[in-house]
């Protein structure tokens, strides 16, 4: 049967608009192929890590330990403003505060859940990842995995969704009490979104990291502790290191103009400076903590009338964890079944000139 007959011959259900996958010049076949890999893997390592009363049992007590911080933190912020501006009998009577310690306690509510977001990201996102391949190495099932129909890319990418969902809910579990900033105020409602998309990019670039470290060292210990160092590096590490440049370029020996302030690209990739910009950005302080050293490790000079730029540092650590992730993703799908790979280029290279010779004239 000829092409043309085919065609002919065909249903009029199977005459179908080109996609749109055709018209910007991809493979429909191949992202169709990469969703499918994507969301099987999904799916089977979902399973297998939600099955249970664990999952539940761990986000339920989360919350609660959340909640209650919460709770401690506006009792610590009330009884503070309490005890500066002394106790009046009327206020207390009906549990009300001023506008400015309503402020202050959203303000806190948002600092408090922040950090903790942060700490639970760079806490669990390497453990929940680095031991994705290894532990399929471990099993003797890394194999079987390669020999099915689905694809590396699809295979790292549902392994690393599905081990970050759980970080992810988490995180999500959080904006119910992060609404609570806005009952109170001090908080912007663009503030609340900037944070949480740096958390997920952070969590992406993170967990991207210990899904290589998995790659890399065949038992899951090994690169557990590796993925968790480089966290502590990055943490740590960065803030020590650049603390030490700039202490040093501050010595009294140092010619004042020739002092130039530490790499800021070396803070990039740390999560407590992202986040203090963004409390920056959310509570502008000009001569408070966080703006001070914004400006400070961006050499700017903070005066009466020069405000620390708004949203300055935490765009660029936010690309450089998209980067860093991005870049992790791609090498780890080239270091499960690099020769795979190579025989898929190399058979579409092959099957070039023996189509190109069975074409009819």
């Amino acid at each position: 049967m000829t092409a043309e007959e085919s065609v002919i011959k065909a249903p009029a259900g199977d005459l179908q608009q080109p996609h749109a996958s055709e018209a910007l010049g991809a493979d429909p076949g191949l992202l169709r192929s990469l969703w499918a890999s994507i969301t099987a893997v999904f799916a089977k390592e979902a399973r297998w890590r939600m099955r249970g009363r664990r999952a539940f049992v761990v986000m339920t007590v989360y919350v609660a330990l959340l909640g209650l911080l919460v709770l401690a933190v506006y009792q610590l912020i009330y009884d503070r403003s309490q005890f500066q501006f002394g106790f009046n009998m009327a206020r207390v009577a009906t549990d009300q505060v001023s506008g400015n310690v309503s402020a202050s306690i959203g303000q806190a509510i948002f600092t408090a859940i922040l950090i903790l977001q942060t700490l639970l990201t760079m806490m669990l996102a390497p453990a929940l990842t680095s031991g994705a391949i290894s532990a399929e190495r471990e099993k003797q099932t890394m194999d079987l995995l390669i020999t099915t129909p689905v694809s590396t890319l699809g295979l790292v990418l549902g392994k690393l969704v599905s081990s970050l969902a759980f970080v992810l809910l988490l995180i999500v579990a959080s904006v119910p009490l992060m609404s609570l900033v806005f009952a109170f105020g001090g908080v912007a409602p663009e503030d609340v979104i900037r944070a949480y998309v740096v958390l997920f990019v952070m969590a992406f670039g993170i967990g991207s990291i210990g899904m290589l470290m998995s790659a890399v060292f065949k038992r899951t210990q090994v690169a557990t502790a590796v993925a968790y160092l480089i966290a502590f590096v990055l943490t740590i590490g960065t803030l020590a290191f650049h603390t030490y440049l700039t202490i040093s370029a501050q010595a009294p020996f140092n010619d004042p103009s020739d002092v130039r302030p530490a790499p800021e690209a070396l803070l990039w990739l740390n999560p407590l400076v992202t986040d203090i910009d963004l409390l920056c950005t959310a509570i502008p302080d000009t001569f408070g903590f966080t703006c001070s050293y914004i400006a400070m490790i961006q050499g700017n000079e903070l005066g009466a009338f020069a405000e620390q730029p708004r949203d300055s540092f935490w765009p660029k650590s936010a690309l450089a964890f998209a980067l860093v992730g991005i870049g992790a993703t791609l090498l780890t799908t080239q270091l499960i079944a690099p020769s795979r790979r190579l025989r898929g280029w190399r058979g579409r290279a092959d099957a070039a000139p023996v189509a190109a010779a069975d074409a009819p004239p």
